[in-house]
């Protein structure tokens, strides 16, 4: 971690030597676990003296102290200083999971710093994205202003979501791919939209869905 992605101006809150402490404990801490007597001699600082400026990071929510008998304590940074040091890397804190049933305790612990799509989405060359324009994919959670993952293809298999081109209409568009014989049927994911039929030769397939990014903007838009 170099210094340069440490911000230079303390947190609100922090006096400048807790501040001081914490940005070194931001470099240090290559492991998720540091020790407070490394802390203190890269500091040059007395083991009392930096137990002070620890106890109030800790309070302040910084990091977690950890004591034990006739052993330096141990430091752990919590996921709001971790997310501190990865914004100014120019990533985003994986924070673990979070329940879509039934509910479980919240994740305390930064997993890792996501700093490009393809580390969070099955990406690979050749991908690319386009942004969602109308409500026939809703069903599946595919708002207007998102974005989706397309990957390069020729052909779909039943079932599959398909970026499809209609030549005669000189449009594209994405929608759940069905063939049976030489007639092929799009189907939206909104009953509001009718299915879309064609002859075969009449339309081509350009990719097929790989991945989603959605927009909470977007659904707070919605009547």
């Amino acid at each position: 971690m170099s210094r340069d992605m440490i911000p230079s101006r303390p947190p609100p809150g922090l006096t400048p030597r807790q501040w001081d402490v914490l940005r070194t404990a931001l470099r240090c801490q290559a492991d998720e676990v540091l020790s407070a007597s490394v802390l203190a001699e890269t500091l040059g600082l007395a083991r009392q003296n930096l137990r002070e400026h620890l106890l109030a990071l800790a309070a302040a929510g910084w990091l977690e102290y950890h004591a034990r008998p006739r052993q330096p304590a141990m430091l752990i940074l919590t996921p709001r200083a971790r997310a501190l040091r990865a914004a100014q890397s120019g990533g985003f804190p994986l924070l673990g999971e979070v329940a879509a049933g039934p509910p479980t305790l919240a994740e305390q612990r930064v997993e890792s710093v996501v700093t490009r799509l393809d580390e969070v989405l099955t990406m690979r060359e050749g991908d690319f994205l386009l942004r969602v324009r109308g409500e026939s994919m809703t069903g599946l959670g595919i708002f207007p202003g998102d974005l989706v993952v397309i990957r390069p293809a020729e052909s779909a298999q039943n079932g599959d979501l398909a970026l499809v081109l209609i030549p005669g209409e000189d449009s594209a568009t994405l929608k759940r791919w069905q063939r049976r014989g030489r007639a092929v049927t799009l189907l939206s994911e909104n009953p509001a939209f009718e299915p879309m039929r064609y002859g075969e030769a009449d339309v081509q397939v350009q990719g097929l869905l790989v991945g989603h990014v959605g927009s909470v903007d977007a659904r707070r838009q919605r009547p």
